[in-house]
């Protein structure tokens, strides 16, 4: 039974009775806990089944064309007690440390420079620096391949014919076709998303706190390393997992490269194992669990960095505004930096594309029958080109949709509910990102085997869930502990339900990450290779799929042709994104 109040005015305002709040509790329990089950139900099916049946697979005895259904142990102790595979683990793990320094250092100093400085065009260089993503890093060595080569790479043939002009006789001087080569291209394509994680929170950050240090004495480069860095751990720790997960599981650039510059890495050796005959599948899944234990020890620091929220917080209640650090005499060698890696990572490889795409066959002179349109025609007319382009499309849109809703539920329920089962939840969500794709491709070719997914695109969204669900976990959870919980606690003492605070308060502030995300994971699926390779069926094409395809059989100008194509819808649905949401794409992602 309910009362009234009159209030000042004379108006009657309804109460609710205790009674009434004793029947909406249990319902709001209800409802929470039907939701988490979903979750937890919609996790354990992406990410628990396929990753066990890996691991299964690791236990079966091999034939040259698969598993049979006898058990052993052969392949787990060739792979962890045996020096080949153990080597092949440390080339990669070398290769992924050396990548993941470099990117990180330069996606860091650019975010720094451009987020808090006064650089020239920092507004411009915002949008530029991010545009490597666009391209994936596969598509990147074709680019590299032709204008580093060492006999017949553009940029080879150029200084070589210059210095000729000037009478003086030069050696190449570049090789793509190194292992330094293959750090150079990786390393070139993973700078952007040390620069997405660590910008916007230097923009966000209390620029009070560095000017305090310097009234205490404190040089501007101190400043920095004693405040500003600390700050930024949380990104700085997620942009590094995320590049050194991505680059351990790489083989395309490793494989494709290492053949000739005579290294191995262990994510080839897994390709291999799954699809050159003799098959040997139980081989590639032991080796695909000695990288899900590095990556779990990483995952287990990186949260350690973050467990202290409140350390993390940036984003309160009230504002302010931030005054650029002056540069003086270092701001246009600073600017010059940052242009030489655009140049190199989205100028040249661009160019080398577009041209290379036209050419006949591949020439390091140009003459005029040399072009031709024929590449683009036929990727219009071949049926299955059509049919991939249409399948990218949807899946990439589809997986970012729904990576968005699932990640940020889990991270919120795990920040703001803190049980124990919210946390366990929320560890397992991510474990997939441990995991090479090709490995996890074959623990969901043996899950769906004899279902009527398999084959089909619907199989290629289950890898692209559970592979990149993960970073949607990882990235809105560093974009909650930045937001203090006490701007929900203030809505809910001003009368705001629980749903409502979300609503109202922390999705308004979180939009510019969730955006992110969504455009993040579209981007991903859209060039992921890994697991594609393997699930990949006629029946289901896909662009990065069919660029590998073409590359493998020798066809360099056509793999080159729909790399740009792939890398021109990203563009669009980069316009499209922030057509629609009217948000600065390359400044939310840095949320």
């Amino acid at each position: 039974m309910s009362s009234v109040i009159s209030s000042s005015t004379g108006a009657a305002a309804p109460v609710v009775s205790s009674a009434a709040v004793a029947v909406k509790a249990p319902l709001r329990v209800a409802g929470e806990t039907v939701l988490w089950l979903v979750l937890a139900l919609f996790v354990f099916a992406i990410a628990v089944v396929p990753l066990l049946y890996t691991i299964d697979t690791a236990f079966f005895k091999e034939t040259a064309f698969g598993l049979t259904t006898e058990r052993s142990l052969e392949a787990v102790l060739n792979v962890y007690a045996t020096s080949r595979y153990l080597q092949m683990l440390g080339s990669a793990l070398l290769l992924a440390v050396l990548v993941t320094t470099f990117a990180l250092t330069m996606g860091v100093l650019m975010a720094f420079l451009i987020g808090r400085t006064d650089l020239p065009a920092r507004g411009p260089l915002d949008v530029v620096v991010i545009m490597p993503m666009f391209l994936s890093p596969f598509t990147g060595l074709i680019a590299w391949m032709v204008l580093g080569s060492e006999r017949t790479g553009f940029i080879n043939v150029a200084l070589i014919a210059v210095l000729a002009k000037l009478g003086i006789t030069s050696e190449p001087w570049i090789n793509v076709w190194t292992y330094s080569g293959v750090v150079w291209v990786m390393s070139l394509f993973y700078v952007p998303y040390a620069y997405l994680f660590t910008v916007n929170n230097l923009r966000a950050m209390d620029g009070s706190l560095e000017e305090a240090a310097r009234m205490n004495g404190a040089t501007t480069l101190q400043a920095v390393m004693k405040i500003t860095l600390p700050i930024m751990l949380p990104a700085i720790f997620a942009a590094g997992l995320l590049i050194f997960v991505l680059s351990a599981e790489t083989y395309t650039i490793p494989g494709i490269v290492g053949s000739t510059a005579g290294f191995t890495t262990l994510p080839w050796q897994i390709y291999a194992d799954s699809t050159v005959a003799p098959l040997h599948r139980a081989h590639a899944a032991a080796a695909g669990t000695m990288l899900l234990w590095v990556t779990i020890g990483g995952i287990i620091l990186q949260r350690r960095v973050t467990r202290v929220a409140e350390r993390f917080v940036t984003i309160g209640g009230k504002g302010w505004r931030n005054k650029p650090i002056a540069l003086g005499r270092w701001r246009w060698p600073a600017f010059g930096l940052v242009a030489l890696y655009i140049l190199c990572a989205v100028g040249l490889p661009l160019s080398a594309l577009a041209v290379f795409s036209f050419m006949k066959y591949s020439s390091s002179t140009f003459t005029i029958d040399l072009f031709t349109t024929k590449h683009y025609l036929d990727l219009w007319s071949l049926a299955n080109t059509r049919e991939a382009l249409g399948n990218t499309l949807m899946l990439g849109l589809m997986s970012g949709a729904v990576c968005v809703v699932i990640g940020g539920l889990i991270s919120y329920v795990e920040l703001r509910r803190k049980t124990r089962l919210a946390a366990i939840v929320a560890f397992i969500g991510v474990l997939p990102v441990a995991v090479p794709g090709i490995v996890y491709g074959i623990g969901l070719l043996w899950t769906y085997l004899r279902t009527p997914i398999y084959g089909t695109v619907w199989i290629l969204l289950l890898a692209y869930l559970a592979k990149f669900t993960p970073y949607a976990i990882v990235v809105s959870r560093t974009g909650i502990l930045q937001i203090n919980r006490e701007l929900e606690e203030c809505a809910r003492t001003c009368g705001a339900t629980a749903l409502q605070s979300l609503r109202k308060v922390t999705m308004p502030i979180l939009k510019p990450t969730l955006i992110a995300i969504f455009f993040f994971v579209m981007l991903q699926s859209i060039k992921e290779l890994s697991a594609s390779a393997l699930l990949a069926s006629e029946r289901g094409p896909v662009l990065s799929v069919l660029t590998w395809s073409y590359m493998e059989s020798g066809n360099f100008q056509f793999a080159a042709a729909v790399g740009l194509l792939q890398s021109l819808i990203m563009v669009g649905l980069l316009l499209l994104t922030r057509l629609v949401f009217r948000v600065k794409l390359e400044r939310a992602a840095g949320h």
